[in-house]
């Protein structure tokens, strides 16, 4: 793993880099993820150099922490010999009880300085976004207080939610998980795209859920981050692509000419045998890998931009096509758009569903359209949720929309009979979009009561 080092140097502004690294976190975090975490360690050392002496010491630790770390986290060296680390992306005190169980234990055992043996004791001082500070100096200012806590009370680190989602202990979560895979407890559900100009589905998205038996269903967002941190999300994901594409055969042999399209994380994309497994898969299941699209996220793409393009390569010579999802919320992927062996862009739902009211949204949406075209990518908006937004992108000639508009996710059988029997049509006339001194302006004639498409196979 490669996740940032930094220094505690601070920026002309007065702010050391690290907080801005936070500040840019929370600000997508409004957007894109539920929560983002910063963890402020404080350290008690025994035996040979002391805080203040060297930093031989700090660079052991250092390096230790970056291990135990995703490439999108941040571990930084701060004033008054303390370390913190961002986590980009965290689904609650479940998830990050995993992750700082697992930077404890790797700093366990004593650090060798000058032939010397140090004795570390950690003291975490946890802060949560939104549920402790909706700002910089909110969030630093807790986990100072919290690392206070632990220091005085002696525990590695203690950590407080208002939110009910804590459903397991991190020990739990992984025991769950593993039963839930054995026990088959997942399910899939599908969510259909539509070719906005010709009104058809072109293909479905899948999308894990987990039906608990005491519990009830527990939406991805939940275990996903687990799955990927305890690195079950491998065998999981396989499991999901093995489903999705049985699913996919079963339609194609109904004469249904659908493709599917299944997440990838990037934790899939390390691993070397990914391409030989889903070349495994599409021959055992007979199914054309044309009806395969794999989508990935701009993040999981920068992480090691250079070894994902090698991995893509691979899995795109089969014949299977991919789609970068939640386009717009990463921020160099840009670089290696034109390197990546990809069909399709998907614009994020944040961006999608306010566009009828956010000028600047909309623009963002109409500008990525226009690049993903000059790139000859296909275009999917996501998040399309009425008829106006449907409408302000088929003026933006957006290929495709997926969204609650058009319908959510269903089960297989659910969406074998929406395939078949497809809601009716409503007559439209003509629907005139315009840009105009850079306003955005629409006029539709007719009824846009409900979704207008038509299947493909009747």
């Amino acid at each position: 793993m490669n996740s940032t080092i930094l220094t505690g140097a601070p920026t002309v502004s007065g702010n050391t880099e690290f907080e801005l690294r936070v500040r840019q976190a929370i600000l997508s975090a409004k957007h894109t993820i539920p929560q983002v975490a910063v963890l402020l360690f404080g350290f008690n050392l025994k035996g040979g150099n002391q805080p203040g002496e060297n930093t031989g010491w700090q660079s052991s630790i250092l390096m230790r922490l970056r291990g135990g770390l995703r490439d999108s986290d941040t571990v930084a060296l701060l004033p008054d010999d303390r370390i913190g680390v961002l986590l980009q992306s965290v689904q609650g005190p479940q998830d990050l009880d995993l992750v700082v169980n697992r930077l404890l234990g790797r700093l366990a055992n004593p650090v060798q300085v000058d032939n010397e043996s140090i004795v570390i004791q950690p003291y975490i001082g946890v802060a949560l976004f939104p549920e402790h500070g909706d700002s910089v100096d909110k969030m630093i200012e807790h986990a100072k207080k919290d690392l206070a806590v632990a220091e005085s009370s002696r525990k590695s680190y203690t950590t407080w939610s208002s939110s009910p989602r804590n459903l397991f202990t991190a020990r739990q979560w992984m025991t769950a998980l593993r039963h839930a895979i054995v026990r088959e407890q997942f399910f899939l559900t599908f969510q259909p795209k539509i070719d906005l100009l010709k009104g058809c589905v072109t293909g479905v998205e899948v999308l894990l859920r987990w039906q608990h038996p005491e519990h009830g269903v527990i939406p991805p967002d939940q275990f996903i981050p687990v799955a990927e941190r305890t690195g079950l999300i491998i065998p999981l994901t396989l499991w999901v692509l093995q489903q999705s594409l049985m699913q996919c055969r079963q339609w194609n042999e109904m004469g249904l000419n659908i493709s599917v399209a299944v997440n990838l994380t990037m934790w899939n994309l390390e691993a070397q045998e990914l391409p030989e497994q889903i070349g495994a898969l599409l021959h055992d299941t007979r199914v054309s890998p044309k009806n395969l699209e794999l989508e990935i996220t701009e993040t999981s793409i920068m992480n090691d931009p250079q070894r994902v393009i090698r991995t893509l390569n691979q899995i795109r010579q089969l014949g299977a096509h991919f789609a970068i999802d939640d386009f717009g919320t990463g921020y160099s992927s840009f670089t290696y758009l034109t390197k990546l062996p990809v069909s399709c862009i998907k614009i994020d739902k944040s961006f999608v569903q306010t566009i009828e009211t956010d000028r600047d949204n909309s623009v963002v949406v109409k500008s990525i359209i226009d690049l993903g075209h000059n790139l000859g990518l296909n275009v999917v908006a996501e998040g399309v949720e009425t008829a106006n937004a449907r409408n302000l992108l088929r003026a933006f000639h957006c290929d495709e929309g997926q969204g609650f508009y058009f319908c959510r996710p269903i089960p297989a059988d659910a969406m074998t009979k929406f395939l078949l029997n497809p809601p009716a049509t409503v007559k439209e006339r003509q629907l005139v979009g315009e840009l105009t001194s850079g306003k955005i302006t629409t006029r539709i004639e007719g009824s846009t009561a409900s979704p207008e498409f038509v299947s493909k196979h009747q």
